[in-house]
Parts: C-alpha cells; sequence; structure tokens
C-alpha cells in the first residue's frame, strides 16, 4: 500500500470515527401526548371521497397531512412523470371546514429550489411529512441526489404562514454513513421541551427505523433505534405516556414476510421490544395509525393482503390486549383488473373536532381524499359486528 493510499484510508477512518463520536447520548425525553377528546358527537354519518391532486403531473404518490392551528386542513404530495424523475417536485393544498372547501393546487418544492438553498445537485424529491410546532409548519421531505432511494437525505423548511409561503431548505445531519440513506414517510411527534421526534428509517445495507430528535434550530440531538437488520421501515409512532411510544412498521423482511411489525417502548425511547409480528397481513406496504379515545384504542389502515397492495382496508382494536376488527374497506380492485400496486400509501388524520381524513395513492394517478365523521366510524364498527 502507498503512503497515498494509506492517507486516504485513515482520512475515511477518522472520518467514521469522528462521526461515531458525535452519535447522540440519547438523552432523557418526554413525549407530548394527543389530545383524546372526541370533539362534538353529529348523529348524522358523514362520507365524502374524492381525487385531491389535480392534473398537473403524470403521477402522485405518498400524501400526509397535517391541521393546521386554525382548524384547516393541509395535505402534501409528491409528482412528477413518474416516481424519481427529475420533474419531481412537492404539491400542497388545503381543506377548510368552511365553505370554501378545496384551495388550489401549490408547487411549495421544487429540484431547483431546494439545489439552490443547499448547494447542491438534487436529482429527485420524494415523501414528505409535516408537523405543527407552535406558530410554525415544519416540513420534511426526502431527497437524493445520486443513485435510488438507498441514497436519500432528509431536508427541512419551515413556514411562518401556514404554508402559504417557505424558509430556506436546509439538509438534516441524520447519518453518520456520509449523511445518506436516511428517508421520512409518517407524522412526526413533539417532546414537552419543544424537540421534534422525527419517525425515520435506512434503507442502505441495513432496512431499519429509528428517531431523530431535532431541536429548536433544527439540528438533529439523538437518535433512538426502533429496529435492526433488515426487517422493519417507516415507522408509525404514537405517543402512549410521556417517556413510551408503540411504533406499526412495514414489513421489508425477505424471511418473514407477510405481517406488519409492531414494537413498543420499554421505559424510555432508547429500550424498544423486539420486532413482533402483528395479526395483520402486509405486502411490504406502508400503514397508518391514530388513537381514538383512549391510547391503546386505535384504528389503522393498510393493505389488508399478505403480497398485494390491492385494498385499502380499515382496522379498529378496543385494548392493548383485544384482536383487530375489520370493519371498513375503502378500497378493492375490481375482479379480473390487474395493476401493480394500485392503492398504496394511506395517511389517516383525526383532527381536533373529532373527524377523520384518509389520503392515500389511488392507481398512482391521483391522491384521493376521505372524510368522514364519528358517527359514520360507528356506523361502519356497527355495520361490521364489532359494538357489543
Amino acid at each position: 500500500m502507498t503512503i497515498t493510499r494509506l492517507g486516504a484510508l485513515l482520512i475515511v477512518v477518522s472520518g467514521f470515527a469522528l462521526a461515531l463520536l458525535q452519535l447522540p447520548t440519547n438523552r432523557p425525553v418526554a413525549l407530548m401526548l394527543p389530545n383524546l377528546d372526541q370533539g362534538e358527537e353529529s348523529n348524522e354519518p358523514e362520507l365524502q371521497s374524492a381525487f385531491i391532486s389535480g392534473e398537473l403531473t403524470h403521477e402522485v404518490h405518498s400524501a400526509t397531512a397535517v391541521e393546521l392551528n386554525n382548524g384547516d386542513i393541509r395535505v402534501f404530495w409528491y409528482g412528477g412523470k413518474r416516481e424519481g424523475s427529475k420533474d419531481t417536485a412537492i404539491y400542497s393544498r388545503v381543506f377548510s371546514n368552511s365553505a370554501a372547501g378545496w384551495s388550489e393546487i401549490h408547487e411549495v418544492m421544487s429540484r431547483r429550489q431546494v439545489t439552490q438553498d443547499t448547494r447542491r445537485y438534487i436529482r429527485k424529491l420524494g415523501n414528505p411529512v409535516a408537523v405543527v410546532k407552535d406558530d410554525e409548519l415544519w416540513l420534511f421531505f426526502v431527497t437524493v441526489s445520486v443513485g435510488g432511494w438507498a441514497g436519500s437525505s432528509i431536508n427541512l423548511s419551515v413556514s411562518m404562514d401556514n404554508g402559504s409561503s417557505w424558509g430556506p431548505v436546509r439538509r438534516l445531519i441524520s447519518s453518520p454513513f456520509m449523511n445518506i440513506s436516511t428517508l421520512v414517510r409518517n407524522a412526526p411527534l413533539l417532546t414537552e421541551q419543544g424537540d421534534v421526534m422525527l419517525p425515520a428509517y435506512h434503507e442502505f445495507i441495513g432496512k431499519f427505523s429509528e428517531l431523530l430528535r431535532i431541536d429548536n434550530s433544527g439540528i438533529v440531538i439523538d437518535k433512538y433505534r426502533i429496529s435492526h437488520g433488515r426487517e422493519a421501515i417507516q415507522p408509525a409512532l404514537l405517543a402512549t405516556a410521556p417517556g413510551n411510544a408503540i411504533a406499526f412498521m412495514r414489513n421489508s423482511s425477505a424471511k418473514n414476510p407477510g405481517e406488519l411489525w409492531f414494537s413498543h417502548t420499554d421505559g424510555s425511547l432508547a429500550d424498544w421490544t423486539p420486532l413482533a409480528p402483528l395479526a395483520l397481513p402486509n405486502p411490504d406496504a406502508a400503514a397508518t395509525v391514530v388513537q381514538l379515545d383512549a391510547a391503546d384504542e386505535l384504528l389503522l389502515v393498510f393493505n389488508n393482503h399478505p403480497s398485494e397492495r390491492d385494498d385499502i382496508t380499515m382496522a379498529w382494536r378496543a385494548a392493548e390486549d383485544a384482536d383487530w376488527q375489520l370493519i371498513h374497506q375503502f378500497e378493492n380492485l375490481a375482479e379480473g383488473e390487474k395493476i401493480h400496486n394500485p392503492f398504496s400509501y394511506p395517511f389517516l388524520l383525526k383532527t381536533s373536532s373529532g373527524d377523520f381524513h384518509l389520503f392515500y395513492t389511488w392507481k398512482r394517478k391521483h391522491i384521493k381524499h376521505v372524510h368522514f365523521n364519528r358517527a359514520a366510524l360507528l356506523k361502519m364498527r356497527a355495520a361490521a359486528g364489532t359494538d357489543s
């Protein structure tokens, strides 16, 4: 080995050593608990659905949504000629509970804007997630400079006006391995200290889930590993106590496919139970979950099949030890119709009024929105025979 090669090797090793020395310290954290109020009761079931992504792009994917401080719902998704094409951008629009309904669609992030702000070449944009933090709206999203999704990085932009305009984009430092292979999919939580807990996952070499703790300045100050190996990604996180949480994860395992993964904390966010299969199928696809009237009463929306994304189904669990009950099917591929992954990436939002907003990818051509109230949910449960 020449001195030049040895020097280069020492630089690389030193870089990794420095990165490892700067790994987070897993400081104590207290999660903010969700508001479990039911909101106003309604005797009239309401269930409405519509395509809301327009015709701006040939394909759309990965919708997410957040309730703003004024009660409006802002939804984000990305679209382009196809997933991974150079024209991908992140789009958004607002649903108002007033007579105004849906706003116009706006492009909120483009490759050009992110390249300009981060001074890095950006090849494509992907999964957005958002969180309201005091009077600010934080938008996290994925970018790739080289290669596929395994080369992803997470970016952050902050809006001070509910998403009408956005501040400069910043690239998060989230991984010691060249700061790549970190992605987001599901909604962040907040801590009592005001930090953001961002569910994230890796897809390079290993496929695993983790939490990133981000302070008020947008800097990653801690990491908490949820899973290990190559089996679980895209964690959907819920707080059950200030120091405890549960996570549902997409099953990316080649050895144990076909079911959703589940884990929960055992006293702190640094201590998660081993992955356990949920008694619900999963075709290596994203799932979404919300809490109802108690921390362990849950609604889960997922693809109800071990190998195909041919449906969008909702399940209900009354308590931690109760069985899951299938209560409604929003989509089901018509008999004889053959489309690859027609329905995917559901995102369920429960609002402070007690209503529910479900968004998902419909045949890659549309983002579909389903709005239903608690009376409609109770009707679904009654029709499925889950009410005692």
